[in-house]
This record gives structure tokens, sequence and C-alpha cells, in this order.
């Protein structure tokens, strides 16, 4: 079906989005990261309609919703074979209630003790019967630029017969991921692929949007002709935030397994030292993460689980010591930018810069593991005047760094140059 989200009042150009998964859930980050997307694309002068795949959408449930921070930056939604009642889009596929009792069955079975995973769909390339079906619902509105987000999800703008750019956000160079949860012991509940793979599906593609600007240099020397443009990870303007305060350590994270290695890390191998040392210095977490603690770690001595926090300049500021202690990492570290955009001075591994390229790397301090982050950290806590310094520093340049002017430009010259 199609239901439209706001009513037409100009004849702006439309970028339509085709994803294959649920966006019920802003707690995660590629859902934070997507509506980063779509206001950049706002701000570029596009409408946007998002087409969803008709069943690997609703995943292993036959229900869905989009939350009302992305339905409000959208003027239309396209979901081929649903029907919406109220705020739900309910599926009409036999196949999809089908995987749903699977799932029923599953879950039970591992309820009552059974070692199984319960994979997601992210990273299954759009199977042929599906895209066609995607493919016609854009063809019957054609739109100036037609975005698949994530690689997977390319092989539909294969099928488009109408005259629109070929674009793809990516998340994460998913052939990375693979790899990258392998070497950290991690539980692989995705579909794995090759980078060729990626490649391949990418291959129409006349622009790509990266959240890494790592990632977008390696897939640009594969695909030399195609347009390529760094969209960092962006945060609310946040409210200058008090410098007063005693000195604490904060961690904020959604759920993703990468920030669930990283704070366990932390707690395990960090937290300890620090404490031993500063005994009256707090350890902060804030955010959906929280809840994947076990209650011996969130017990730990000075550590305060705030959960979701409504206004994260109450916990920023000069005196608040943002960490990413990275060691599982694909895309961009979001939090790095968000402490910055707090005015908070910022302690990282090296991996939690990747995605950014250099663009930030005399902002924040880089520790090279445990024992640098502990002293980093004890440093920053008895030093105030160090702390201020890197806060000013942060609230100065940050944002400007973090730009989305780049990437507006490139779509402005893609438009002009696919009308001419």
């Amino acid at each position: 079906m199609t239901e439209p989200t706001t009513p037409p009042d100009s004849p702006r150009p439309v970028m339509d989005v085709l994803v294959q998964r649920q966006l019920d859930n802003m707690a995660t980050g590629n859902s934070a990261y997507l509506e980063t997307f779509l206001r950049m694309a706002k701000q570029a002068g596009m409408d946007i309609r998002i087409v969803f795949a008709p069943w690997q959408s609703f995943g292993n449930r036959p229900w869905a919703s989009v939350n009302p921070r992305l339905a409000a930056l959208t003027q239309s939604i396209v979901w081929p074979g649903s029907v919406k009642l109220g705020t739900r889009y309910w599926s009409l596929s036999p196949r999809v209630w089908t995987r749903f009792a699977i799932r029923l069955g599953k879950e039970g079975a591992r309820r009552l003790g059974a070692s199984i995973v319960i994979a997601s769909y992210l990273g299954r390339e759009i199977s042929p019967a599906e895209a066609q079906i995607v493919a016609r619902a854009c063809d019957a509105d054609p739109s100036a630029i037609t975005v698949a987000e994530y690689s997977s999800m390319g092989p539909a703008l294969k099928r488009l017969k109408s005259k629109t750019i070929h674009a793809c956000l990516m998340h994460d160079l998913l052939s990375d991921r693979a790899e990258r949860f392998r070497e950290g012991g991690q539980v692989i509940d995705f579909d794995e692929t090759s980078l060729e793979a990626e490649i391949s599906w990418l291959s129409s593609c006349n622009l790509i949007f990266f959240i890494s600007a790592n990632e977008l240099a390696k897939v640009q020397r594969h695909l030399p002709k195609a347009q390529m443009a760094w969209v960092p990870p962006d945060a609310p303007d946040y409210q200058t935030t008090e410098n007063v305060g005693e000195p604490h350590v904060v961690f904020i994270g959604t759920v993703h397994g990468g920030n669930a290695e990283a704070l366990n890390h932390f707690l395990d191998d960090v937290w300890p030292r620090v404490r031993e040392q500063a005994p009256a210095l707090d350890f902060w977490i804030a955010g959906s993460i929280g809840k994947t603690l076990t209650p011996a770690r969130a017990a730990l001595p000075g550590v305060k689980v705030l959960g979701r926090v409504d206004s994260l300049e109450s916990i920023g500021g000069a005196h608040a010591i943002g960490i990413a202690p990275t060691r599982l990492a694909t895309g961009t570290s979001i939090k790095v930018a968000e402490y910055l955009l707090l005015g908070m001075p910022c302690v990282v591994y090296p991996l939690a810069l990747e995605g950014f390229g250099h663009a930030l790397d005399d902002l924040v301090i880089t520790a090279s593991g445990p024992e640098a982050l502990t002293a980093e950290i004890l440093g920053l806590a008895g030093d105030s005047a160090r702390r201020a310094a890197l806060s000013e520093g942060a609230r100065q340049n940050a944002r400007a760094r973090l730009s989305h002017d780049a990437a507006i430009a490139t779509i402005h010259r893609m438009l002009a140059d696919h009308s001419a």
C-alpha cells in the first residue's frame, strides 16, 4: 500500500529510499544514521519516499511500524503487499506469516535451553522476485534519485526502467562487518558476503553515500566512475552545556555488538584500574546499551546505568570524559561525534576514529590499549584546565568538521547533470 505522510506542497525532486528492514526502533545505530541521512536529503531540497521490500522488511513478524521521527521526514511510504491498520502495517503474504510461525517455534525452543541463533536479514541479498516488486513500485511514480539502503538492496536498482539516479546508502561495508565480528569473537547473526559480491550489487550506482570515510576510500578503488559522498554522523544542535561539576566518565551507546563488546571490555579491563586509583570517580552509561549489562557489571563500584537520557546536555560538558574503547567496529562510531558536539573531552581507541578519516584526529585523545586508556582518564580527571581546553576545541571545530555541505553539493551536481 501507499501511505502519504505529508501533503505535497512543492515540486521538489523526490528521493526514493529502498528499505528491507523494520524502521520502528530508533535505539539502533542504523536507524539513528538513517535519520541523519534523511535530514541531509531534506536539507538538499529533496522530498523523501520510503519504499519497503514487501517480504524481507517484515523480518520474522507480520507487522511493523515506522518510527514517527522517520515518518516525519518522509513525503510518503510505499509498502507493497501490506495493509495499514492504525499505525501498523500488516503483511498480506503467506510466506511472512509462515516465517513468523517458524520464529515462534525457534524462540520457544531457545527459551527451553536450545542453542539457537535467530538470524537477522541484514546482509541478505534482495531476492529477484522481491527486487522486481520494488522496482515496479518505483517505476509507477519515478523519482529523481533512487537510494538502496545497504548494498544488499542494490540489485533492485538494476531492475528499474525509469530514468533515475542509482544510489546507495552504505551504513556498513557488509563484507568487512562479518570479518570484524569474527575477529572479535562475536556471534554472526547476519548473512555473510564478500567484497566482490558487494561491488557487484553496487555496480549500477551513479552515487554512493557512506557513513565511513575509510570505507568510501576502499570502495572507490573498485568503482572509480561512481560519485562518492561522505555523510558524517550528525547530532542535534545541542545547547551549550555547563562546564561545572565533578569529573566523571561517560559512555553513550545503542544496542549494538560493537558497543556491547567495548563496554564490557571497559568494565572488565579498565574501570577496576581507574577506580583503584580514583575511588570517587563515577562512570555513567547512557542509552539502550545499558540494558545489555550483566547484574555483576552493572553493580560495579561507581557505575551508574542511566538508560535513555532525554537531554544529553545534562551529562555533557568539560567535566564529562567521553570514552570510545572500540575494538570491534564497522561504519563510524557515532558516539565520538556526540561527545565532541556535547563539549566533552574524549578518549578513544584508534579504531573508533576509522570512519572519520583524519577529520577528528586533533580533537580527541587516542589511547593504544587498556593501560593507556586508564592513564588518560586519570590524567583528565585530575586536570580541569586540559579538560576545558579539549572541550573548547570540540565546540569550536567539531560541527564544521562533520558538515554535510559536500554531500549536499554532490546531490545538487548530480541532479543538474541528470536533468541536462
